[in-house]
């Protein structure tokens, strides 16, 4: 630990005299004499002159907490690491298998777009967009061991960020066990002698109900089950299967959250093995099965449906779906990250995570398009209005799944129980990033880690409830594009932050020294250049999607817009602490604050 110590102070010293001769910033002067260097003439460009401009940069461009006299940054040296560094690989792959994963958005994408078009558009932005914004945020928090408010001290007048982080996740933990106990509903009900959405012998069925030749809304299991639109139903009437599936989902959720984070990574390594196991399982027999042959692949080559504005809203969704590798709220790559080692490679694991959510999304697209074409062959066309998001996912492949010759509810259970994996390790992760963020950043909070915990699962529970409802369970798909577009704009101010303002060059030094390795200007100037433009047409399409929505509802763009204003107020209040002239508090506010290696800083704690 103490080389990593020496390794950084020198490491440092070594990128604040690189970023000098970038910016031109002048020598510095001292009163000592020429054998310390400190007084050496500009002229002379040997070791004495080296040290001089060290010291230099060091006071002005890094600041610390008797410089600004603030509160020192003390980390928390109980808050564990993975036992192994695969299972940041593992947790962070799990978010693959989502519900959006199998969804008719890509389905339909990839009709309009076809493969040369969606699909070239979708490698392009993993390359471009996520794998870029998943390596950041791997960095700030593997580097500094902190959450996703701590991380912020690399430019501290952003923190506002952090706090926004933490507000949007817990928006997004009040409704987000639903995606979890949608596919739990499935999948236990894929053990029942008769699937209940093949059979018309159910309490909801109504007098005209036909299993196969025709669809009715009414007769439908999600929309009568789940989303509790039946006969005398009102908008707060509650789907109790929801409800119970939610209780058992928080109860497993706070029972792992009160665990060490060793284990928890066991957990999520095991999880996302299974999911790896049962969805090629699935997979294999669904291609067998329908006849999935290498001329039906060809036929996917081609849009279906030509024309231009086809083709852009193809590729504006080939953007967004590459935004599933950050996970569904923002800033959790930055925890996984956190509990990483120092010297793992962030940037090796960064590159097989994006891949592999690459593989797994391409074979759910083939899966999503085998069941539409199913239901439209043997049900029904998609002629009638989808009110949910998730209404294809869980009608298309319920369906297809019941009719399969052999073992139809081994395959419907394999294949919903991957979706409630993913999901509830989405959720644990999300848990994760709300406590370690509290616990990093709020020393005091440290003492009471499981009465906290506890509390604020109790609390989201509570919440959740209301998304059993009618009403709340249709305000689901709103609020999760709305999330996404807060993740893009985060995603874009990130890049701003770490490669601007931070500096191009000090962020370099400060990957290279983190993975022992060069990192190449090229890959600098992607992140720098070329990612902002994929932000910018990401942002474009979901503002697209939104409107097409009609994601209107006044209550859930007032939240958002707070969550912009505490950025823009903590700003404020940040410049507001300082003192000196609008320059230099611009500057002090920009400048690190107690940057380093988190381990080193534990080592010379102890």
């Amino acid at each position: 630990m103490k080389g990593i110590c020496g390794d950084a102070k020198q490491q440092i010293n070594h990128c604040m005299l690189l970023g000098d001769s970038e910016n031109g910033i002048g020598n510095g002067s001292g009163n000592g004499n020429g054998k310390n260097g400190i007084g050496a003439s500009p002229e002379y460009r040997g070791g004495r002159t080296f040290r001089s401009r060290q010291v230099h940069s060091l006071a002005i461009r890094n600041t610390s907490s008797y410089d600004t006299m603030e509160r020192p940054f003390r980390p928390d040296n109980l808050r564990g690491r993975w036992s192994k560094s695969v299972d940041f690989y593992f947790a962070s792959s799990s978010y693959a298998f989502s519900t959006m994963a199998f969804s008719d958005v890509s389905v339909w994408a990839l009709m309009l777009g076809g493969w040369k078009f969606y699909l070239s558009a979708y490698l392009l932005s993993v390359c471009f967009y996520s794998l870029p914004i998943f390596l950041i945020q791997t960095f700030l928090g593997q580097f500094s061991t902190s959450g996703a408010i701590s991380a912020f001290r690399v430019s501290p007048i952003f923190k506002g960020i952090g706090y926004s982080i933490l507000l949007l996740n817990l928006g997004t933990l009040t409704y987000y066990s639903v995606n979890a106990a949608v596919p739990l509903i499935y999948a236990v009900n894929s053990l029942h002698d008769v699937m209940p959405w093949m059979s018309c012998n159910n309490t909801w069925n109504s007098a005209n109900c036909s299993t196969h030749d025709r669809y009715d809304e009414e007769d439908d299991y999600f929309h009568s089950m789940i989303g509790s639109i039946k006969e005398g139903s009102s908008s707060f009437t509650l789907s109790w299967s929801m409800v119970l599936a939610i209780l058992g989902i928080w109860f497993v959720v706070l029972v792992l959250l009160l665990s060490r984070v060793s284990i928890i990574g066991k957990v999520l390594r095991c999880a996302c093995v299974l999911m790896f196991a049962f969805f090629l399982s699935v997979f294999v027999y669904l291609v067998i099965h329908e006849q999935v042959g290498w001329q039906s692949l060809l036929d996917y080559l081609h849009p279906t449906i030509i024309s231009w504005e086809g083709i852009w809203s193809s590729v504006g969704t080939a953007i967004l779906q590459a935004s599933m590798v950050l996970g569904p709220g923002w800033g959790s790559i930055i925890t996984l990250g956190s509990y990483n080692s120092f010297r793992s490679d962030a940037e090796r694991m960064s590159f097989w995570v994006n891949l592999t959510h690459v593989l797994i999304t391409v074979m759910a697209i083939i899966c999503g398009h085998v069941a539409n074409d199913h239901f439209e062959l043997h049900v029904a066309m998609w002629h009638v209005e989808k009110k949910h998001t998730m209404q294809f996912t869980y009608v298309a492949f319920a369906y297809l799944f019941g009719n399969f010759a052999t073992l139809p509810k081994l395959w419907s259970f394999l294949f919903f129980a991957v979706i409630f994996l993913s999901e509830m390790c989405a959720l644990i992760i999300q848990m994760m990033s709300v406590l370690t963020a509290l616990f990093d950043e709020f020393e005091l909070l440290r003492k009471r880690k499981q009465e906290i915990t506890v509390l604020l699962v109790l609390c989201l529970t509570s919440i959740s409830i209301y998304f059993c409802t009618q009403l709340g369970f249709s305000q689901v798909s709103a609020l999760s594009y709305i999330a996404l577009f807060t993740q893009i704009v985060f995603s874009a101010l990130l890049i701003l932050m770490t490669t601007w303002i931070y500096g191009r060059v000090r962020f370099q030094c400060d990957l290279q020294f983190m993975l022992g390795k060069t990192i190449s200007s090229f890959k600098i100037f992607t992140i720098r250049f070329i990612a902002p433009c994929f932000i910018a047409l990401a942002l474009w399409e979901i503002s697209i999607m939104l409107v097409r929505n009609k994601a209107g509802d006044t209550v859930i763009w007032t939240s958002q817009c707070l969550v912009y204003l505490l950025v823009l107020g903590y700003m404020i209040y940040k410049l507001s602490q300082t003192n000196g002239t609008w320059r230099q508090r611009m500057r002090q506010c920009f400048a690190p604050h107690d940057w380093h290696p988190g381990q080193c800083r534990q080592s010379t704690i102890l």
